[in-house]
């Protein structure tokens, strides 16, 4: 790579990797990958990990840590020059015997030693000047199987409200607010056991219901037109050979045209702004079908791509969307990711990054947002989410919001 005045710095050269096991935020082990380089910097990567996965990702990998240094080390990619993109190369072309999540964590190590470097080079970036703060997609209510925080009973695994634009120390006294009044109204609902959880139910079991019990909560505190509804339906876990199973409320089944007329209605009564994977990933005429017969709201394809440059480019090419979800760990490297990114920016598609369920301490995903000038960043349940709050406080320390 050269510098502006044409010279050429030496590559970063990989002189060691190893392994570790850290704890992840479900307080379970996962790999953390250390890299060294032969200039001396060192830095550790660990993927985080989604319990609502598209059909794109891992489902298990046999590949231990000791086999994955193994093969590095025998594929000759220690002690000679080496860049992010080179590198990142090579972990793709690995990812079917590594692991995405393993391949991800691999490339965050060397992206994090690399970083360290006293004439380090910098991400490819878009946009100049101070970004705008992107839109604060702030997670209220929690359904599905994996219902822990503000647990309700629903099909759809995210409620959350999207921020306006106001600056970031109204958005978190606003999200103080409304967690207090959604605790006081979920404090004296009904109870109902679902995959193990304990959930809140408002009678009927409809998932109707939830958003009028939310829409409610911000009109009671004058908020209305300060946010957004998003609802994230992760409609490929309702997926069955029959249709679509909406087997946490009434156990009925939608086939793909009711389940098309189904969000039209909700997009109409409730004007929801945002929906994200309304349908399976291949159900394409599906989504192809309500992004154009409606014009209010935006959707957004996350498992529908899961942070694939060519599955983006073709989805927008297509008009199955309006708007991308980042998942970095999804894309599989640091490269990856900067070129999801970009096919999204390319192709007129919203972008907003998003941390994952099962999460660790890395600052990656600020960095990104940041960087690249997103639109949105999905963020957790603040008060019982940490995790999200250290992201949060980075990406203020980037942005300089306050």
């Amino acid at each position: 790579m050269s510098t502006d005045g044409g010279t050429s710095l030496p590559q970063p050269v990989i002189r060691a990797i190893s392994c570790r096991k850290i704890l992840n935020s479900h307080v379970a082990f996962t790999n953390e990958f250390i890299v060294e380089l032969g200039s001396g910097e060192v830095g550790i990567g660990a993927s985080p990990q989604g319990e609502t996965i598209s059909i794109y990702e891992d489902r298990a990998v046999a590949a231990g840590p000791a086999h994955i240094i193994e093969t590095v080390t025998n594929d000759h990619r220690l002690d000679v020059p080496m860049d992010q993109v080179r590198f990142d190369a090579y972990l793709e072309g690995k990812i079917p015997v590594f692991g995405r999540n393993n391949a991800f964590a691999l490339s965050l190590a060397f992206y994090n030693a690399v970083k360290n470097m006293p004439c380090a080079p910098p991400l490819s970036t878009q946009g100049s000047g101070k970004p705008a703060f992107p839109r604060i997609c702030l997670n209220i209510l929690n359904g599905g199987g994996h219902a822990y925080t503000n647990p309700v009973l629903s099909d759809f695994p995210e409620y959350l409200l999207v921020s306006k634009g106001s600056g970031i120390e109204v958005i978190i006294e606003d999200h103080r607010k409304i967690q207090q009044k959604v605790r006081e109204r979920l404090f004296s609902a009904g109870k109902k056991v679902v995959n193990g959880n304990t959930v809140n139910t408002f009678g009927a079991a409809d998932n109707r219901l939830c958003i009028e019990m939310l829409l409610e909560t911000i009109g009671s505190l004058k908020l209305d037109d300060d946010y957004d509804l998003m609802i994230d339906a992760s409609a490929g876990d309702l997926w069955s050979e029959n249709g679509y199973r909406f087997s946490v409320t009434d156990d009925s089944i939608r086939k793909s045209e009711e389940m098309c007329d189904y969000w039209l209605g909700l997009i109409a009564d409730f004007s929801i702004k945002y929906l994200e994977d309304p349908f399976h990933e291949k159900d394409f005429d599906s989504w192809k079908r309500l992004t154009a017969e409606q014009g209010t709201c935006s959707i957004i394809g996350d498992n529908l791509y899961s942070s694939d440059v060519h599955r983006i480019r073709y989805g927008a090419c297509n008009g199955y969307t309006h708007g991308v979800i980042i998942k970095p760990n999804q894309a599989g490297t640091v490269t990856a990711t900067i070129g999801a990114i970009q096919a999204a920016r390319d192709n007129g598609q919203a972008v907003i990054t998003s941390h994952r369920s099962i999460s660790t301490e890395s600052l990656f995903l600020s960095t990104i947002t940041h960087m690249f000038h997103a639109d949105g960043i999905k963020i957790g349940p603040l008060f019982t989410d940490y995790s999200s709050v250290i992201r949060l406080n980075e990406l203020m320390r980037l942005q300089g919001a306050i």
